[in-house]
């Protein structure tokens, strides 16, 4: 049996799947069809100061998370520390990228097809509450984006050294009140997410994140795995390798000869001891129990996260509020050269530029959450197809596709 899917579809971006089943074992590729976007190459030359604007067009999904990541990168190369005030605002922002993100992927991507509806307008009919509570927990969260970055989709506040703008007192006070309005909403979305019944599929895998050391991951740090790794962000090429395949337009990473995951469950795998005591709580019930090596529990992750970044938004709108004072970015330009990380909604992500003694650019590197996840994707899609060889193509097909939105992928992003 043989099966070359059309293209998946309610995912981000172009891909497919084609799995060959031949004496009861299966072969699979995961086919990324996206034109090559070419974002390092037209970095490359541009002074430093404007990269991270221009990087955040890479995604209009988590565009914060690719400017901020930029930013870091910029100010590692030349030497420029940022305040505190400024990386708490830049949790915030990031705060506000994962809360519209999840919102939008759990009920109109991933969640719609285990309730027996094939769209979200289907998925609106049988269950408007739920829809109704994934717009109100987006509208905040692109609230909260707009209030530090300057617009919902991508950021023009945000500058190497700080903000060329920062918000008011009263807006962090207003956004925190918004934050606590919405907490009952993602609790509601972690109770539907873990009522549903997801297909069953166990495999190792290594899971891998960032650790700034004290908090839940969201924003720089070292990075860590579940098989022991600890590394400087300086050194992620060491432990990212890159391969071509002749099928994909996106490059494929393996650390160690193998996939790994980075996203929602990784960061609660590894860091479940650090979640917010609203989210923490949910790991006692009997849904589904972390940590957990089943990918389709991604989602659920998710639906945690939700409650988790909530609570920590209105700490952090909270203690911005009160202590808020005016700031001028550092301003200066040296040569050198930086890693900047943050975690996207889908896992880490990585930029790195060289900057010459004129500030501009000569060296890019951008390495997207998909890009590495791309070859444990297709590792956990061989273990699923060969666990269900028995069962006809069209429940393969559904199964594939399934597991492929569980992972919450953004295939536009990972042509680099």
């Amino acid at each position: 049996m043989s099966a070359s899917h059309d293209y998946i579809t309610q995912i981000e971006g172009h891909a497919r799947i084609t799995f060959d089943i031949e004496h009861d074992r299966a072969k699979v590729q995961l086919e990324v069809a996206e034109g090559c976007r070419l974002f390092e190459e037209f970095l490359r030359g541009r002074r430093a100061d404007e990269v991270a604007q221009m990087s955040s067009r890479i995604c209009g999904v988590c565009p914060v998370v690719h400017n901020y990541s930029a930013i870091m990168a910029v100010e590692n190369a030349m030497g420029i520390a940022p305040s505190k005030q400024t990386e708490d605002l830049r949790r915030l922002g990031i705060v506000g990228q994962m809360l519209q993100s999840h919102a939008l992927h759990l009920y109109f991507l991933a969640l719609p097809e285990y309730v027996g509806a094939g769209t979200p307008v289907e998925l609106f009919g049988k269950a408007p509450d739920e829809v109704k509570r994934a717009l109100r927990v987006r509208a905040v969260g692109n609230d909260i984006v707009e209030m530090v970055s300057g617009r919902a989709v991508h950021p023009i506040n945000s500058v190497p050294g700080g903000f060329s703008r920062l918000p008011g007192r009263a807006q962090l006070s207003r956004i925190k009140k918004e934050l606590r309005n919405i907490v009952e909403d993602c609790l509601g979305t972690y109770s539907f997410a873990a009522s549903l019944k997801y297909p069953h599929l166990e495999r190792k895998t290594e899971y891998s994140a960032l650790d700034d050391g004290k908090r839940f991951p969201i924003y720089g740090g070292t990075i860590v795995s579940s098989e022991g790794l600890r590394a400087p962000l300086g050194d992620y090429k060491k432990h990212l390798n890159e391969a071509v395949k002749t099928y994909s337009t996106a490059k494929f990473s393996n650390r160690n000869g193998h996939g790994f995951f980075v996203g929602a469950i990784s960061r609660i795998n590894l860091f479940h001891d650090r979640l917010s005591d609203g989210a923490k709580a949910l790991l006692q019930g009997d849904a589904v129990k972390f940590p957990s090596t089943n990918p389709f529990h991604n989602l659920v992750a998710q639906g945690i996260e939700l409650v988790h970044y909530a609570e920590e938004g209105m700490d952090l709108a909270g203690s911005l509020a009160r202590e808020l004072k005016d700031e001028t970015p550092a301003r200066m330009i040296k040569p050198g050269w930086g890693v900047g990380a943050a975690e996207a909604p889908r896992g880490t992500l990585f930029h790195a530029y060289r900057v010459d003694e004129s500030g501009i650019v000569t060296e890019a590197d951008i390495v997207t959450p998909t890009a590495q996840n791309l070859t444990n994707i297709e590792e956990d899609l061989l273990a699923l197809l060969n666990a269900n060889i028995t069962r006809p193509r069209p429940e393969l097909v559904k199964l594939t596709e399934s597991l492929v939105r569980a992972y919450d992928p953004c295939f536009s992003c990972s042509t680099h």
